[in-house]
């Protein structure tokens, strides 16, 4: 939020020489003008790239946030590792956010806004820039979606969810050009209305995918849908939620889904809806989701799952994602290996990051009518197609809950099937569910016991606005804190 047009311009002229739409060079030769920039469909289409390498960072979906929505729910905890003390983030995992001590929150604050500042500089001059019409109505389609995409992580965040007060919550400050200084939070409704034009607008100028192999490392008309899905589910918007979610499902169908023999997170698999790509170019070394997660080939493995978790995954016969379990550091079965290191030792986390998924839309589907956009045969049948495909036993385990119970299979089942990649936390909140740790689990992790068990509605679970930021604008921080 504080950083200057020309700061950004900097920022974006340095992605953009020797970039190409797979590839981002970040170590120019030497810098262009900005009306060159501004002026250039194919200047703003490598912009819009580097943004894409922008989002893959560990400060944003490459790392951070999809860390801290596994260590502060249930399914895992952070133990000690090569790299202590790594306070930052141990901050999180223990409950102890306060306004001056955000832990990686401030990173994924300044990171967030410097890939909103770059979809701003795109959307404000993609209009006016010399180049193909119909490429230019792709590229401000892709970076409306991102923009949206981005805020709405920005508000699960460091938002109330909208269970606890709706729209008249505390939302986000709104900046949608690269000349706005905005001093001023919006509430929780103007900010998901925002997040929503965006995405609708998004939705109306892409064209449908090819499904071309590779074709899903970019947000396609179905990627915006699937996200829109998303997006209405934690609005409580059941009737929407369960509308994209069926288109998404009408395009792809239970046939993509991955079976029992089939469930493995390659790049581009079946279920890819939208994926960041990353490459040897791009890698996040040590520092990516892989290296996190798991210990082979010098990572550092300090995510693992409970036994909570692991008991969660063997209630069904032949679950292939039980098969992702592997040793950890501490000896036990209890690394979750969902991304695997295509680089067979170097890198260390050059894997494809999934942003959303087939197995999402039916869950999304299943819970929209659960919630009353349907009814619980409807939300039963969605829920089964997925589980058939996760079991050598279907007849054991498919779903004949109604009600309460129901609602709880399926909260289950996005447990499992959605393990590591950006939901944990975020699933207990916007339900308004009680988040309880047991301590026997949490052992060798210096977390205190006092913080294993959080309510829903504490303010620790989301983040404070970064101390930095209200210093320098005097923006409202976040209220509890």
């Amino acid at each position: 939020m504080k950083i200057l047009k020309n700061s950004i311009l900097v920022l974006g002229l340095i992605v953009l020489q020797g970039c190409s739409k797979d590839v981002l060079d970040q170590s120019p030769d030497h810098v262009i003008s900005e009306k060159l920039v501004l002026n250039s469909v194919d200047k703003l289409d490598k912009l819009l790239t580097g943004t894409y390498n922008e989002i893959s960072r560990n400060t944003y979906l490459g790392r951070v946030l999809y860390k801290r929505a596994a260590v502060k729910g249930t399914d895992f905890r952070f133990v000690k590792t090569t790299y202590n003390p790594r306070d930052y983030e141990l901050i999180g995992y223990k409950y102890e956010e306060n306004s001056n001590s955000s832990g990686s929150c401030e990173d994924l604050w300044i990171q967030s806004f410097k890939t909103i500042n770059n979809l701003n500089l795109i959307i404000n001059n993609i209009d006016a820039a010399l180049g193909n019409e119909a490429k230019k109505q792709e590229i401000l389609g892709e970076a409306l979606g991102l923009r949206g995409m981005v805020y709405f992580d920005l508000a699960r965040t460091f938002a109330y969810p909208w269970i606890k007060a709706g729209a008249s919550s505390q939302g986000l400050p709104i900046k949608l050009s690269s000349e706005e200084i905005v001093l001023e939070r919006s509430d929780l409704g103007a900010t998901y209305d925002q997040i929503i034009l965006d995405m609708q607008s998004s939705f109306d100028l892409l064209e449908e995918n090819s499904w071309d192999q590779g074709s899903t490392k970019y947000l396609t008309k179905t990627g915006v849908a699937a996200l829109l899905a998303r997006v209405y589910l934690y609005k409580q918007d059941w009737e929407n939620a369960l509308k994209y979610a069926k288109e998404v499902i009408a395009v792809r169908g239970a046939n993509n889904l991955m079976g029992i023999n089939s469930y493995a997170f390659d790049d581009y698999n079946s279920e890819s809806i939208f994926e960041l790509s990353i490459t040897s170019q791009n890698s996040l070394g040590s520092n990516g989701l892989g290296a996190q997660f798991d210990l082979k080939d010098g990572g550092q493995g300090d995510i693992i799952a409970t036994q909570t978790f692991v008991d969660l995954l063997s209630v069904y016969e032949g679950d292939p994602r039980a098969a992702l379990l592997e040793e950890d550091k501490e000896g036990t079965q209890q690394a979750f290996v969902k991304y695997t290191n295509r680089s067979e030792g170097g890198g260390l986390s050059a894997h494809n990051i999934p942003v959303i998924r087939l197995s999402e839309m039916y869950l999304i589907a299943a819970e929209a009518t659960a919630q009353g956009a349907g009814g619980d045969t409807e939300a039963q049948n969605f829920l089964n197609i997925l589980i058939e495909k996760r079991t050598t036993d279907f007849a054991s385990n498919q779903v004949t809950e109604t009600g309460e119970a129901l609602k709880n299979r399926i909260a289950e089942e996005r447990r499992r099937e959605l393990a590591l990649e950006g939901h944990g936390v975020y699933d207990y909140i916007r339900r308004g569910k009680d988040i309880n740790r047991p301590a026997n689990e949490h052992v060798n992790t210096g977390i205190d016991v006092s913080n294993l068990d959080i309510l829903a509605t504490d303010n620790r679970t989301i983040c404070p606005i970064p101390a930095s930021e209200v210093e320098a604008t005097g923006m409202e921080q976040t209220q509890g804190y």
